[in-house]
C-alpha cells in the first residue's frame, strides 16, 4: 500500500482499532481517586437524562447544544471525562461509500454524526429496563467481540490491511516510507540530537499519537500532558540521564547540568518545551537510531513488550522526579 493510500483519513480507524485494546469506560482499572473527573454516565441512568435534554419530554428536539449530536457527544467524549471517539464525524461519506452504508445507520442531511453507528437511545426506550453494561458501546446491531467486523459493514475489508508505524526496518535498513507517517522529511538516523532542533514532525508530537492511540488526556495522571517542566526539573531529568554514562555523584552531574543549561535528550519534550507522548515513550523501532544516541533510549522491537517507555520499568517517574 502507498504511503498516499495509508494517510488517506479513512485509514484512522482501521490502524486505531489495530493497535488498540477493544472499547472499555475511561475509569477501568484506574484508582479511586482518578474517577472524580469522569463525567456522569447517562447511557447507564435513566435519571440522567437531563445531561443530554433540555425538557423531560426527551426527543431529538430537545438535545442540548441546539440538537448538534457530535457537540453533545463530545462534551464527556473529550478523552478525559470519557474515552474520545475514534472515528472521524461531520463527515460526508464517499459516494462510493454511501451505498455500503446499511440502511439502520442513519445520516444527518447525508453527514456522518456519533448517531450513524451508536443507537444512544436505547436505554431511553421504556422497553429497555436494564442498563447497557460496561464496555459496551452501544453500537448499532449489538455489541461485537470484534471491532473490524463491526467496520466492515461500511468499508470494503479489501481496501485496508494493517499497520503499524513504529515497525520501521526492513533488512536492517530504515523503511522511509513509514518515516513520512509522522515527519515531513525523512531524517538522519546517524545524526545526534541537537540543542533546539526541529524534526519536521507532520503535526504536535501528541496529535501525530492520537491518529492512533486514544488516551485520555489526564493520562498518566492529571497535569503531565502538555506541561512545561520547571527549569529545576529540566535539570534534574538530564542529570538523571547522565547517571548511566558518567560515574559522578549525582549531584555533580546536576551541577553540569545547571552549569550548561543541557536539556533533556533521551526524555525529549516537545517543540515547544512540553511534556508529549513521546517524552515517556520511544516510538522507534529498536536498530533504527545507533544506541550512542540517547533518543535511542527505550526503542523496542515492532511489537513493545514494556509499551516503549524510556527508561527501565518502574523507574519511569524518578526520571523527571526526585524520591
Amino acid at each position: 500500500m502507498s504511503l498516499a493510500n495509508r494517510l488517506r483519513p479513512d485509514n484512522f480507524l482501521i490502524i486505531f482499532l489495530w493497535l488498540a485494546v477493544p472499547v472499555a469506560p475511561i475509569w477501568a482499572g484506574e484508582s479511586e481517586s482518578k474517577k472524580q473527573d469522569v463525567a456522569p454516565d447517562p447511557h447507564r441512568d435513566s435519571g440522567l437524562c437531563s445531561l443530554c435534554h433540555t425538557s423531560a419530554a426527551g426527543g431529538r428536539e430537545t438535545l442540548r447544544f441546539g440538537g448538534n449530536v457530535s457537540r453533545l457527544c463530545q462534551s464527556c467524549h473529550d478523552g478525559r471525562q470519557a474515552t474520545r471517539e475514534a472515528h472521524v464525524v461531520d463527515i460526508t461519506p464517499s459516494p462510493t461509500l454511501v451505498p455500503r452504508i446499511p440502511s439502520d445507520f442513519p445520516l444527518t442531511g447525508g453527514v456522518l454524526t456519533c448517531l450513524s453507528c451508536h443507537d444512544i437511545a436505547q436505554n431511553c426506550r421504556a422497553q429497555q429496563q436494564q442498563p447497557a453494561p460496561f464496555g459496551h458501546a452501544l453500537l448499532r446491531g449489538g455489541p461485537t467481540p470484534d471491532p473490524l467486523q463491526f467496520c466492515f459493514r461500511c468499508h470494503a475489508p479489501e481496501r485496508y490491511r494493517p499497520f503499524n508505524p513504529h515497525d520501521q526496518l526492513e533488512a536492517d535498513k530504515p523503511k522511509t516510507d513509514t518515516c513520512l507517517w509522522c515527519h515531513v522529511d525523512v531524517p538522519r538516523v546517524d545524526s545526534q540530537p541537537r540543542e533546539g532542533a526541529s524534526y519536521g514532525l507532520r503535526a504536535k508530537a501528541a496529535a501525530l499519537c492520537r491518529n492512533c492511540h486514544v488516551v485520555a488526556q489526564s493520562h498518566p495522571v492529571a497535569g503531565h500532558m502538555d506541561a512545561t517542566p520547571s527549569a529545576e526539573m529540566a535539570q534534574y531529568m538530564s542529570a538523571y540521564e547522565m547517571k548511566s554514562r558518567m560515574r559522578l555523584p549525582f549531584g555533580q552531574l546536576l551541577e553540569i547540568a545547571r552549569a550548561t543549561k543541557r536539556t533533556p535528550r533521551s526524555i525529549p519534550l516537545d517543540e515547544s518545551g512540553r511534556i508529549t507522548c513521546s517524552s515517556c515513550h520511544n516510538p522507534h523501532e529498536r536498530g533504527l537510531l545507533p544506541g550512542g544516541n540517547p533518543r535511542a533510549v527505550g526503542a523496542e522491537a515492532k511489537q513493545a513488550a514494556n509499551h516503549r517507555l524510556r527508561t527501565p520499568q518502574g523507574s519511569v517517574c524518578v526520571a523527571c522526579h526526585q524520591k
